[in-house]
């Protein structure tokens, strides 16, 4: 190397290497100070893109759950409700069951009834409380068509991964007894299988006959038998309730009131069954929404770990390079100091 004043390549060489080592030095204090294998896109553009696509999905899974959990929490605050409106109704029947017995008097069968009344007065008031979030979990009127998704639960960030629940499972439990207790409405003679009503308790009592239909043989406990009654609205099981009449004489009202107890075995066996369908389809639903969350869990896991391998510091192999850059950046600056020295030698030949 020629002996020259004005341009010193030794140095210019050892501070490009120092600030090398000084870059390098810096990277690794960054990432180790912030767990971070990439804390910005010339870290590792493509890495970066993936860590995203990661992070999105991850983030989708975990609101996910919780939405899950919200659900959860949801069908089980509606399957209670129909629990208790079960126990109501198994009540009913095992006093209309009571009640239909011909030993029993007038006082007997009075006392029957009252109790009968109370019980569906509470159940008729359950759908009104029953709420999740403000939301009505048992408002739907059984005369009301289907839909397919009444409550959707998104359960990741693709738009369209949801888990879906019918109206049929959010039935109202009441009737809505809009008319007189008692009115006597309940036989369809038009044909159009239509008895009014907007709760279970409505729709349950149409078939009084017995035959698996609603028609125009069935008719009210309070009509005359084989008279056909056009129905004119609203109908539930109060009203079977309601036209007992419990005042028994010696001549055959016995045995009307007997069967006007037998109407309301029959009405409420039917809402019984239809109480257990409906908490069957709710309990399908958790047991679906339980086996999804496992699955969204499982999967946030998975997707994290996926994540980490390409995002986070490994510290081993970082502490290895942080302590490689402290040698370099020491040995760098000796270097460029000793290299700053060298013109000093042309001193010797002027003298």
């Amino acid at each position: 190397m020629s002996a020259v004043l004005n341009t010193n390549t030794a140095s210019l060489w050892a501070a490009k290497n120092l600030l090398g080592a000084q870059n390098r030095l810096a990277a690794s204090v960054e990432r180790l100070s912030s767990g971070l294998r990439i804390n910005r896109a010339r870290d590792d553009a493509a890495g970066l893109g993936v860590a995203n696509s990661l992070t999105a999905q991850i983030n989708g899974a975990t609101q996910g759950i919780r939405n899950l959990n919200d659900a959860i929490s949801m069908v089980q605050t509606a399957e209670g409700a129909i629990a208790a409106a079960s126990d109501m109704a198994q009540r009913v029947l095992m006093l209309a069951t009571q009640g239909a017995n011909g030993t029993l008097g007038e006082a007997e069968r009075a006392a029957i009834k009252s109790e009968m009344e109370q019980l569906i007065s509470s159940i008729n008031s359950i759908s009104g409380r029953t709420k999740f979030s403000g939301n009505p979990l048992l408002g739907v009127a059984y005369k009301d068509a289907e839909v397919a998704s009444y409550y959707s639960m998104q359960i990741s960030n693709v738009a369209d991964d949801k888990v879906s629940m019918t109206s049929a499972a959010f039935r109202s439990l009441g009737g809505s007894n809009t008319q007189t207790a008692g009115a006597d409405t309940t036989s369809d003679t038009n044909g159009t299988g239509a008895f009014g009503g907007d709760g279970l308790l409505d729709t349950v009592l149409g078939d009084t006959d017995g035959d698996g239909n609603k028609g125009a043989t069935d008719r009210t406990v309070g009509a005359t038998q084989g008279t056909t009654v056009t129905d004119t609205g609203d109908l539930s099981l109060l009203d079977a309730v309601a036209d007992i009449d419990p005042i028994v004489t010696v001549s055959n009202t016995a045995a009307n009131v007997t069967t006007q107890f037998q109407v309301v075995q029959r009405a409420a066996n039917n809402y019984v069954i239809e109480l257990g369908k409906q908490r069957s389809l709710l309990g399908a639903y958790q047991n679906q929404m339980e086996y999804t969350l496992a699955n969204i869990t499982e999967l946030s896991s998975n997707l994290s770990s996926a994540r980490s391998r390409v995002i986070d510091t490994d510290y081993a192999s970082e502490t290895a390079a942080l302590t490689r850059g402290q040698i370099l950046q020491q040995a760098a600056t000796a270097m460029l100091a000793q290299a700053n020295q060298m013109p000093n030698v042309i001193l010797t030949l002027l003298k």
